[in-house]
């Protein structure tokens, strides 16, 4: 409780000095296509970090809002502590047949490393021991599953950015040794590197620029990002699987009354005199759930380029005439801007929308799934360790989130709205 209130207080006084992000006005799709495709299963591998459950939250849940129109599911095998040995949760082998397999994915992802150097300086033993134990895993899962793809996460930093180290010598040293390690494996796999360390320190460095405090409290133990700094793998994560910034864009002159540009929306409807325009538009994802008037949020948005890469959704309005505006989206005031602004263009995805609420109510029911997999994840290394069956539970929990994994799609699919720009002052 004490350390979320100083997460607080401290953010607090960021927020008030802080100007928000600017809008990207030269953001484009990526040319290549996204990582994941329709029917993509996803098992996220990893130790505590991965088990956190947050980086893969944001993930699935950019994945779901972003292309509602596939159905992808994901599933997280983290257990804290993990080595490419295995641990608490059973030796490799058993995690893997356990926790990997069943689900028949088509894409897994790993990211282990940050116990495996044992919290001291690297030698040669350790280094050997994390790529015979790492190769064992990579052949395991290629000779189980031949056409699932692969991903190798270069794992996440220790924290010695923020505060003077704690272990003689420095441990994320260790960290980016092993993340040339993976980076190596994968090659020879031929699997998919994302290094996760390196975008995740520029990120810290940025927020200790900003506010050091603020930044400490968002990695608490070095180890464990708070499930806001998860946003740096994630981002890192979605950038190396060629994720779009565009959500949709639309630029319309209303002089003309005429669609001049629609990426990823359907316009109808555009109609409008000298003081007012109206469309019905009908987009082809949802925005992120980020709002910049929360403050974590808002820090998050200063210290990375999540905007500009992920979650752009410009609407450019030119032809008004010198006046101050309203756009109105379904009878909802979201801003007040002038004829220059609007030509200019607003990223639609910094304000208080319908789609973003939408994202919000996707956010909700991928949690809510999540978490019934964690449960069913624990009763099976429970039945390990005690003996306690986990059926039939189990299998129950597997119908409750494939239920669960229908409304998340069902919840995702865009609506039309209503869109109005009213004139509520002429310019002297």
């Amino acid at each position: 409780m004490f350390k979320h209130l100083l997460h607080y207080l401290a953010l607090l006084a960021l927020a008030a000095t802080a100007p928000t992000s600017l809008f990207a006005q030269n953001a484009s799709p990526q040319q290549q296509p996204f990582y994941l495709h329709d029917g993509d299963t996803v098992v996220f591998y990893g130790d505590s970090i991965t088990e956190q459950r947050y980086y893969t939250h944001w993930v699935e849940l950019y994945t779901a809002t972003r292309f509602p129109h596939m159905q992808v599911r994901f599933y997280n095998a983290g257990v804290g502590g993990d080595r490419v040995t295995g641990g608490s949760a059973g030796p490799i082998d058993l995690r893997l047949s356990r926790d990997v397999y069943p689900q028949k994915p088509t894409v897994v992802t790993i990211m282990l490393g940050m116990n495996d150097g044992s919290y001291r300086l690297l030698d040669k033993d350790i280094e050997n021991k994390y790529t015979q134990g790492y190769e064992h895993i990579l052949n395991s899962i290629q000779q189980t599953l031949p056409s699932a793809r692969l991903t190798l996460f270069g794992p996440s930093p220790y924290d010695e950015f923020t505060r003077p180290t704690a272990i003689a010598g420095g441990y994320n040293a260790t960290m980016t040794r092993f993340s040339e390690i993976d980076s190596e494996l994968a090659a020879r796999h031929g699997a998919t590197f994302i290094d996760l360390n390196a975008p995740f320190v520029t990120a810290v460095k940025r927020g200790i620029d900003t506010n050091t405090l603020a930044t400490q409290l968002l990695i608490p133990d070095r180890v464990h990002p708070e499930q806001t700094a998860h946003w740096f793998l994630a981002e890192a994560i979605l950038k190396g699987w060629n994720a779009p910034a565009i959500v949709s864009s639309t630029t319309i002159d209303a002089e003309k009354k005429a669609i001049i540009d629609a990426q990823n929306t359907q316009i109808n409807g555009l109609s409008g005199d000298d003081t007012s325009l109206t469309w019905t538009q009908l987009d082809g994802a949802l925005p992120l759930p980020i709002d910049g008037n929360n403050i974590a949020d808002r820090f998050l948005r200063q210290i990375t380029n999540i905007e500009q890469d992920l979650d752009q959704q410009p609407l450019r309005i030119t032809g008004l005439k010198p006046s101050t505006y309203q756009l109105i989206i379904d009878s909802a005031i979201i801003g007040t801007f002038t004829n220059a602004e609007l030509a200019k263009g607003i990223n639609l995805a910094n304000y208080g929308t319908p789609m973003r609420g939408q994202a919000y109510s996707v956010r909700w029911l991928i949690r809510d799934r999540e978490e019934a997999h964690y449960v069913r994840l624990r009763m099976f290394v429970t039945e390990m360790k005690k003996g306690v069956p986990a059926e039939p539970g189990a299998t129950n929990i597997t119908k409750f989130e494939q239920a669960l994994q229908t409304q998340i799609y069902e919840a995702a699919q865009p609506i039309p709205h209503l869109f109005k720009i009213k004139q509520i002052a002429v310019q002297q």
